[in-house]
């Protein structure tokens, strides 16, 4: 017998089986799936299905955070007069919030240098290993597929 009648062979015996059915409990177990789904709070929904003034007081308020963070970050005078009001009006005790701020951005800046050169390197061996581990895999799944045809 050769593929093409053993084909034939096989897919006429496949289409005499009977079509399969689902268990009795399936459709009974989505219904309640969809009702807890469709009864959960308001506010683990996705965003636009929140009520009206949910959105709204949310969008006011992403509205407001992102205005002060560009009023803060948008020019030095504004920076400058937002760390004077907070020094002398919020908390009295960051006043040199400022020169911290400014050293440890210094700190930052030579530890990037010190580690710099030794980040090439690391990604070298990182992509390197990568290399090493794609060409392992292909070698073990043509071996592993080459075992599963000659059997």
């Amino acid at each position: 017998m050769n593929p093409g009648d053993l084909e034939r062979v096989v897919s006429a015996h496949l289409r005499r089986l009977p079509a399969p059915r689902a268990p009795h409990t399936l459709l009974p177990r989505v219904l309640a799936a969809v009702r807890q789904w469709r009864e959960r709070p308001w506010y683990t929904r996705a965003w636009f299905s929140w009520p009206i003034e949910w959105q709204v007081a949310s969008s006011l308020l992403l509205g407001v955070v992102v205005t002060g963070l560009v009023w803060l970050l948008g020019s030095g005078e504004a920076s400058e007069l937002v760390m004077w009001r907070a020094s002398t009006v919020v908390v009295p005790g960051i006043a040199n919030l400022g020169e911290r701020l400014s050293l440890a951005t210094t700190a930052a800046r030579v530890a990037w240098h010190t580690v710099e050169p030794l980040v090439v390197y690391a990604c070298a061996a990182v992509m390197l290993m990568c290399a090493a581990c794609a060409v392992f895999g292909a070698a073990l799944g043509r071996v592993m597929f080459e075992r599963a045809v000659q059997r």
